[in-house]
């Protein structure tokens, strides 16, 4: 024979239902239908016929309101009272003509902290440091908004657009130093963290002086290997390259930039480049620190970069010594 669960053997045992009483309602036993009908509203709305209530049923009926019980007043997966694989689920039930379907699904808070948790991954995944989390569309400067209003528009609708796969080019960003190329950049991509895109943030000097080191120390040290640090680059959604054309140029730089362009392109996944140099300065650039075996791969990848983003001038002065200009015209010295 079978060993009853606990609530088998209340429901088997008027004893100790006796003792139970502060758990057990009477009713569930003595009229399960109209005492099921209003605990659940959807029993009610079936209307089912008073033999279906047998105490199975009745059993299971009362292993869903227990459980339910257990989420009363609860404001915080973290302090969910449930057993560690339960934590964070409740029942519903679905009604049949035969019998009635226990289904699970996650709460409210738990789909919270689940977000939370993915966005959490997403930002660490990024490369965005705190500083550049704070760089949004909402305190991007107003006069650079008026002053490159098709390049903003342009910028909002990407971020707010964006899907994997949908074709949207990316963007080449360019002008001089301060005014707020890179700001733009992260303001899209925190946008996409927002919508949970997968997305990544380098900086070009950075990354591919760290890619020319990895050449040399392919396998060593127990580090990535430069093809591993590729394949991130490649994978994800979106990829912001700051300040390109300020790297060292050499074979590895023009080999990891070509490599990652060449990568993206097939599953259509957009690059967003920030520069103080238009695609022809860095196309001149590029070919006047290349070498002649490298030349070549330098022409095509500035041409790869010229047909998967669209090119815009960022006008407007240095935003960051403003209010420092401010400060020295009114100095009454």
């Amino acid at each position: 024979m079978s060993k009853l669960t606990p609530i088998g053997a209340l429901l088997s045992h008027p004893a100790a239902l006796a003792k139970q009483r502060q758990i057990l309602d009477p009713r569930m036993l003595e009229q399960p239908k109209e005492y099921w009908e209003s605990v659940f509203p959807e029993l009610k709305e079936a209307d089912l016929q008073p033999a279906f209530y047998t105490n199975r049923v009745s059993l299971q009926l009362l292993h869903i309101q227990l459980d339910r019980k257990k989420c009363e007043g609860c404001q915080d997966f973290a302090v969910c009272p449930k057993d560690e694989d339960a934590k964070g689920h409740q029942f519903s039930i679905r009604v049949t003509d035969s019998e009635i379907v226990e289904q699970i699904h996650k709460c409210e808070h738990y789909r919270e902290h689940l977000e939370k948790e993915q966005e959490r991954k997403l930002r660490s995944f990024s490369g965005l440091n705190e500083g550049h989390r704070r760089l949004t569309f909402d305190n991007f400067p107003t006069e650079q908004k008026r002053a490159n209003r098709d390049l903003a528009l342009y910028a909002h609708q990407f971020a707010n657009e964006y899907e994997p796969g949908s074709g949207m080019k990316g963007l080449y960003i360019y002008g001089d130093t301060g005014t707020a190329k890179t700001h733009l950049a992260c303001a899209i991509l925190n946008r996409l963290i927002s919508r949970k895109l997968r997305v990544l943030y380098v900086q070009a000097e950075k990354t591919f002086s760290a890619l020319s080191d990895l050449y040399f120390r392919e396998n060593r040290d127990g580090l990535p290997t430069r093809s591993e640090i590729l394949d991130k680059y490649i994978s994800a959604d979106v990829l912001v390259i700051d300040e390109l054309g300020h790297e060292n140029v050499n074979e590895s730089s023009i080999w990891s930039l070509y490599t990652i362009l060449n990568g993206r392109e097939p599953e259509q996944k957009p690059v967003i480049i920030t520069s103080n140099f238009s695609l022809i300065e860095l196309a001149e650039r590029y070919l006047n620190r290349a070498t002649e075996e490298t030349s070549r791969r330098a022409g095509a990848l500035v041409s790869r970069l010229s047909w998967l983003t669209d090119q815009y001038e960022m006008l407007g002065n240095d935003y960051r010594t403003r209010s420092l200009r401010q400060l020295t015209d009114d100095d009454p010295i």
